[in-house]
């Protein structure tokens, strides 16, 4: 299981709904967050130590960016989007809140991709 550490400095805050995620180590990429409601949130870099390195089926991950959304304390339940960088013929990777990666079924538009869980780590195969 991850333990979860934040790396302070690599949030910019664009406005109440809108944030960018910077990377941390090489691998990594920005990716940028935008939250359906207004609101008062936190988001959160988050290091991308402990998470797995292969799907349960073998295939390798490499991760793009790990970071969490809260409101009051607390992570979103809410509908955001993710912008990634250009995603290819790969397939996204999700490691959600429950510390299980598994392949993002849903649409992927202009690189964007709609979650709810406010815990995600991003990341592609291959």
């Amino acid at each position: 299981m991850q333990n979860k550490v934040v790396v302070p400095g690599k949030v910019d805050k664009v406005n109440n709904k809108k944030f960018k995620i910077k990377k941390e180590k090489g691998n990594e990429q920005e990716v940028s967050v935008e939250i359906a409601d207004d609101g008062d949130y936190v988001v959160e870099k988050l290091s991308i130590d402990g998470l797995p390195a292969t799907m349960s089926d073998g295939n390798p991950i490499r991760w793009i960016n790990n970071f969490a959304i809260k409101k009051n304390g607390q992570y979103i339940n809410q509908k955001f989007f993710v912008t990634l960088p250009a995603v290819g013929n790969s397939r996204v990777i999700i490691f959600d809140g429950n510390g299980n990666p598994y392949y993002y079924t849903g649409a992927v538009i202009n690189n964007t991709i709609e979650l709810t869980d406010g815990d995600p780590a991003v990341g592609n195969w291959p």
